[in-house]
């Protein structure tokens, strides 16, 4: 009896199936891991726009919460809108375009 049991196993159909199996699970196996790697790398990069986000809300809140300090107000109207208090002197800073700056190197060049 042991002895068909042991033939049995070395068929050659057996055998085959027995690979096909394998093979069929590892590569289940392979794609299961694959896609839960992209599924953890998705979740990591959704975890970094949560934390994202949530910073962004803090400094929203803060922002909120200072808003009708003076302080605050006086910071806005001075960045935005341009203002100054009585007695300071404003100061506008001129950039020179870069055309101008090259028509001035190639005159130059000329007359010498």
């Amino acid at each position: 009896m042991p002895r068909q049991k042991k033939d049995f196993l070395l068929n050659p159909v057996v055998v085959t199936i027995v690979v096909v199996i394998a093979l069929i699970a590892a590569f289940n196996f392979y794609q299961n891991m694959t896609r839960m790697n992209q599924l953890e790398n998705q979740i990591e990069k959704i975890e970094a726009e949560i934390a994202e986000a949530e910073a962004e809300n803090q400094r929203l809140k803060e922002q909120l919460e200072n808003s009708s300090s003076h302080e605050y107000i006086e910071e806005v109207a001075r960045e935005k809108l341009g203002l100054v208090k009585p007695g300071e002197k404003m100061f506008i800073p001129v950039e020179e375009d870069e055309e101008t700056g090259e028509d001035q190197d190639s005159d130059e060049e000329q007359s010498e």
